[in-house]
């Protein structure tokens, strides 16, 4: 499985995706209660999925295991320690082949400017048109 948070692509296995989800109960945790998590931790620390890999993929498995369609999320806070409230949250499916190429493009560049463009920035055209 593969999914992407922010601009890095993660990779799941179902038995990591599992182990991931230790310690939540996630039957009653709701999608929507889990993006707030998400905000939360972003507003804490704005490059989470960097220099805390292991929150960023608890994250992942929680929104995965939430809502199955959904293989990307992007948290935006428009600063460290803003309110969470203030970080933009958007999420979506990508196609498999695409987050594949993307994986690619981030072990050779290591960087995430190709998910950027690829994929955040086609999304917010497509929600304006």
């Amino acid at each position: 499985m593969l999914f992407l948070m922010n601009d890095w692509v993660m990779q799941f296995d179902q038995k990591a995706l599992v182990e991931d989800l230790v310690g939540f109960n996630v039957r009653d945790i709701t999608f929507p209660q889990v993006l707030v998590l998400g905000q939360e931790l972003y507003a804490e620390e704005p490059q989470l999925h960097l220099r805390q890999p292991a929150q960023a993929r608890k994250l992942a498995a929680l929104v995965m295991a939430k809502q199955p369609e959904v293989n990307a999320v992007l948290f935006v806070p428009p600063h460290q320690g803003c309110n969470p409230r203030d970080v933009t949250v958007r999420y979506c499916a990508v196609a498999f082949d695409l987050l594949a190429q993307l994986l690619k493009v981030q072990e050779t560049q290591k960087n995430g400017a190709w998910a950027n463009k690829e994929v955040w920035n086609k999304l917010g055209r497509r929600a304006q048109a």
